[in-house]
């Protein structure tokens, strides 16, 4: 083992130890000289020594108070306000497609609300698909200014559908729904003949302040039972439904009206099957097969509804005849405090109670417990009132009847039995069972009591003076429904006839085109055009109906001065006005007059806009003439140049030069040389330019030579100068790689010497 000096190795080891931080030793040698120094500087100066403070930068908001911060936040919210606030609240523009995806991405309890006198055109059905959705016009108006869905779809019959299983409480509030039917017609198959409404299959569902009209299927409203009979809870309140469907026609709809080559011209106002609903405060109107139609509907309450018929004949007001969906169940159903008004045209029978009202069925029985109590009959068009047969458990009491029943046996009619004239109550006693009847029915057996017609003669004219509709009642002297006086009446009727005669006199008359256009249409050869001046004559007409029907209601309050004055009018025949009237009549006047000028405006615009369309179609073919010419001049200077350096080109190479320029260049001629060129080359020869055609295939043909030839000339020089190019680059790679070798060896060289050097 050998033996180690300790001050030896302390020695080494202290060499080692500083020779493995140097770096260390050095900076702390600098750092105290410089302290060193600052200190001597400082000293000899006498200035204190202050040490550095670095500040690190802080924001604005951590600087300042926070009322600062609150500040600039209610700016800020200040400025974004309007912005939020001038959202628009409503749907302008959309149709079937946009509504149902906002109901799609809104989910439950989307509410999509449409704008205020906004028409909406629609081609398709909006359909719900989720609870608590709703469809109303923004800020739920209740007259015109309700926004208007009409269906333009030559196939669409349903407009709005919310029948599906998660479709509970859906609503529609506050629109005109308009089916259409009187542009687009029927719908012929009978399976897509559906209602404009279709709802159901579901609770809480409702309809309110609607106008709908015009559908083109066999209801207005239909509110379905649902797959498992779980409709419960509908509500159709203060609506207006009507004019619906057609009257039948024997002549254009054959003997059956439910089989109809043009489709189904009746339709009801509202069909539902639907447990423990309302149906209340309604107005039907024009209702062609049946205002209401309930399928059983366990606790239905039908109440204070208002169904008339002013211009199209109904076959019944309400009806009870159906023992599906729920086995003939009409327990706790009311039909309660309704008014049925004949006013101008026939209502076939007012209430009908049973399937033999309808049919021949006799065997059916209707199971209550059922109320009906305290209806009117009113018109002077009433078939039969109340008709009652095939019942159980149904209760008739303090109904009321001022109408006038009439109506004749048509040949719809069954021979046995033989069905009575129409009266006001009429039941088949013999069908019926447990039942309470008030006094004034009659027992007789029938079937089919519907089959009648109505009477319409001079002794029974219809009536024209009819009160307001409540889309008509602007203010609240017209809802009081009051009939003008008799005499008002006749005077009206008076000069109905006299207007009559003189737009008859107008409209014969070839020197009024006005006239002619207002009766046989427009026809200013743009479709756009001419629905615009129908549509604006539509809303003239409109106008006009409606401040007459505001007139007839004044004309209700005229007061007589005096018994003078009174007696005086009456053997002239003439009738004081209030002077409210006579303004009335003055601004009527003005309003007519102004439109007329509108409409003339309107139609010289249009007849104006054809003759403009007329002269761009000339400046038009103009422009093409004058294209057609450009096209015969290049033609014409193409094959003049093509077939001048044919030419030139064919003589060089008949005189026989022995170039080798040449003779490369004319043997590529010969190789470019297709059929087509040359047929094309012949032809040109013997045509005569001075009249060419314009085809396509000459120009191409053309083209195409005259490429190839540029080809030809380019790939001979190219030839030419292939040699030249090719010497000159091995050339510049042999100089490339001599530079790089002598650069590497003169590197080599350096290199070693300085490696010597080390």
């Amino acid at each position: 083992m050998d033996y180690i000096n300790p001050a030896a190795s302390s020695s080494g080891a202290t060499r080692m130890a500083s020779h493995q931080q140097p770096t260390t030793q050095h900076s702390y040698k600098r750092k105290r000289r410089r302290l060193t120094s600052h200190y001597h500087r400082h000293k000899s100066t006498n200035s204190p020594v202050t040490p550095e403070i670095h500040l690190q930068p802080s924001s604005f908001l951590h600087q300042s108070s926070p009322l600062t911060a609150i500040l600039i936040l209610a700016c800020l919210f200040t400025l974004f306000l309007p912005i939020v606030s001038a959202a628009p609240p409503c749907v302008r523009f959309a149709d079937y497609d946009s509504i149902n995806q906002m109901f799609i991405d809104g989910g439950p309890g989307t509410k999509v609300f449409l704008c205020p006198n906004k028409l909406y055109r629609l081609s398709g059905t909006i359909v719900f698909t989720a609870a608590d959705q709703e469809l109303a016009t923004y800020g739920y108006p209740t007259g015109s200014e309700r926004a208007i869905l009409r269906v333009e779809g030559k196939q669409t019959s349903t407009i709005i559908q919310g029948d599906c299983r998660r479709c509970a409480r859906v609503g529609i509030r506050s629109l005109i729904i308009d089916g259409n039917r009187k542009k687009l017609g029927r719908i012929i198959n009978s399976d897509d003949a559906t209602g404009l409404i279709v709802l159901g299959g579901n609770e809480g569902q409702s309809i309110k302040n609607c106008w709908i009209k015009n559908p083109r299927g066999f209801t207005a409203i239909h509110i379905r039972e649902g797959d498992k009979l779980q409709c419960s809870g509908a509500v159709i309140d203060k609506n207006e439904i009507g004019p619906v469907g057609e009257e039948y026609n024997f002549e254009l709809d054959g003997e059956d009206p439910e089989l109809s080559p043009l489709g189904r011209p009746l339709a009801d106002g509202l069909s539902i099957a639907c447990k423990d609903s309302f149906i209340r405060d309604n107005t039907f109107y024009d209702n062609t097969d049946a205002s209401i139609v309930i399928y059983c509907s366990p606790g239905l309450l039908v109440l204070a509804n208002h169904i008339t018929a002013r211009s199209l004949s109904s076959m019944a007001g309400i009806l009870l005849v159906d023992q599906t969906p729920f086995d003939s169940d009409y327990s706790n159903v009311i039909i309660k405090q309704n008014i049925i008004d004949a006013s101008s045209r026939s209502i076939r029978v007012g209430i009908g109670l049973g399937s033999t009202v309808w049919s021949d069925d006799t065997e059916t029985i209707l199971k209550g417990p059922t109320k009906i109590l305290n209806n009117g009959l009113k018109g002077k068009y009433m078939g039969f009132g109340i008709v009652a047969a095939g019942l159980d458990g149904f209760t008739i009491k303090g109904n009321w009847d001022e109408s006038k029943h009439s109506g004749k046996k048509s040949s719809r009619c069954f021979d046995d039995p033989i069905n009575p004239d129409p009266m006001p109550f009429l039941y088949n006693l013999e069908t019926i069972k447990n039942s309470e009847f008030q006094p004034g029915f009659e027992d007789h057996d029938f079937q089919y009591i519907v089959c009648i017609d109505g009477e319409y003669d001079q002794s029974n004219p219809p009536q024209h003076d009819l009160p307001p509709l409540p889309h008509d009642l602007d203010n609240e002297e017209s809802k009081k429904e009051i009939i003008p006086p008799q005499k008002v009446q006749q005077q009206q009727q008076q000069d109905q006839v006299k207007k009559d005669s003189i737009e008859s006199t107008s409209s014969s008359s070839p020197d009024n085109p006005m006239m002619s256009a207002m009766m046989g249409g427009f026809s200013t050869g743009s479709e756009v055009m001419d629905d615009i001046l129908e549509h604006s004559q539509q809303r003239m007409l409109e106008a006009i109906d409606h401040l007459h029907r505001r007139v007839d209601i004044l004309a209700s309050n005229v007061n007589i001065k005096s018994n003078d004055q009174n007696k005086k009018s009456q053997n002239n025949g003439e009738v004081l006005l209030d002077p409210t009237i006579s303004t009335h009549l003055e601004k009527l006047q003005r309003r007519i007059e102004h439109l007329d000028t509108s409409q003339k405006g309107l139609l010289e615009s249009a007849i104006n806009m054809r003759s403009s369309i007329q002269s761009w179609d000339q400046e038009m073919a103009n422009i093409g003439e004058w294209q057609y010419d450009i096209l015969l001049d290049v033609r014409h200077k193409l094959d003049l140049h093509s077939r001048h350096s044919e030419s030139e080109s064919e003589s060089e190479f008949e005189s026989g030069s022995d170039s080798s320029f040449n003779g490369r260049n004319n043997d590529e001629r010969i190789k470019v040389k297709s059929p087509r060129v040359d047929s094309n080359r012949e032809r040109m020869t013997k045509e005569d330019h001075s009249h060419p055609s314009i085809e396509r295939d000459g120009l191409r043909d053309l083209s195409n030579s005259k490429r190839l030839n540029i080809k030809s000339n380019d790939s001979d020089h190219h030839d030419n100068d292939n040699g030249y190019y090719w010497w000159i680059k091995i050339i510049l790679i042999q100089s490339i790689i001599g530079i790089g070798f002598f650069g590497i060896r003169k590197w080599w060289k350096s290199r070693r010497k300085h490696s010597k050097l080390l």
